[in-house]
């Protein structure tokens, strides 16, 4: 990943031959900002949008920037000195002194330094992108559906196809649906988690109980980043069945699961009541090699 020595700076500069309002309507959408915070980015004052971050990460929001129609700055985090901007034919870093953020031209005062290597596209050895959250929640449906579908398989295979699977079988179709479900939840864990410019390896919390739940409220709720970052570009607008399944279906149901609980209030007492008995029942059964 690199260093996290910079931060990006933009001090409100416009690159040539493009509208000032219509750059400052694409970053306000870009940033999520509000007015109050658009007047401080064009202030002319050096504003930090990211840090600190890698020369690929800085390289990546300077992108987003560039294509909207603005110009930012890639600084060190001391800010003794600049890196070239990416979108003029040059290779060489440009020295800055630390109060040198309000200046008109960040390359004033240049002189040539050592060549930066070209850095290699990210996104053709990324093996996994970015996910949204919506999508996220539409995919745990998914996966949660493949699992039942494990969990059940043992007592209805059977009837569906007259008794003539045997166990070794049937053990090794759940297992099998088991793992479909599994690689699916890492899949999906792992491309949640680059939206929010995390580590996917963090996708092994999935399996330690509780943590697995607290994992997944956090990447359900969380916002990604808003700009391109070093595993990819910003993930699309979720579509209106994403929409029903990942957002609308969890609220009727949570919903649904309320009104029920409240109109069936003295069942439920009862049937907590009821689970110490039942949990100790189920303890002493005894099972059949």
């Amino acid at each position: 990943m690199g260093n996290k020595d910079y931060k990006v700076l933009f001090e409100g500069k416009v690159l040539s031959g493009f509208d000032p309002d219509e750059v400052r309507a694409r970053l306000k959408d870009l940033f999520s900002a509000d007015d109050e915070r658009m007047d401080r980015l064009f202030s002319g004052k050096a504003y930090a949008i990211r840090k600190p971050v890698s020369e690929r990460e800085a390289r990546k929001y300077e992108k987003a920037i560039n294509k909207a129609g603005a110009e930012c700055r890639i600084a060190t985090m001391d800010g003794s000195r600049s890196l070239a901007p990416s979108h003029k034919d040059s290779s060489i870093e440009v020295p800055s002194d630390k109060d040198s953020s309000n200046k008109d031209s960040i390359t004033a005062g240049t002189r040539p330094a050592k060549s930066i290597k070209k850095i290699p596209s990210f996104k053709s050895i990324q093996p996994f992108g970015r996910m949204g959250r919506c999508r996220f929640l539409a995919l745990c449906w998914l996966v949660l559906a493949v699992d039942l579908v494990a969990w059940f398989l043992p007592e209805y295979l059977p009837q569906l196809v007259g008794g003539t699977v045997t166990i070794q079988e049937t053990i090794s179709m759940v297992l099998g649906i088991h793992s479909l479900a599994l690689l699916i939840m890492v899949y999906i864990t792992v491309t949640r988690l680059h939206d929010l410019e995390r580590n996917g390896w963090l996708w092994l919390f999935v399996i330690i109980p509780v943590v697995n739940l607290l994992l997944i409220l956090w990447l359900s709720f969380s916002r990604g980043s808003k700009l391109d970052n070093m595993y990819g570009e910003r993930p699309p607008e979720p579509s209106g069945l994403t929409r029903a399944i990942g957002l609308y279906l969890p609220l009727s149901l949570m919903l649904a699961a309320g009104v029920g609980a409240w109109l069936n209030q003295e069942l439920l007492v009862a049937y907590i009541q009821e689970l110490p008995s039942t949990a100790s029942n189920w303890a002493g059964l005894e099972y059949p090699l």
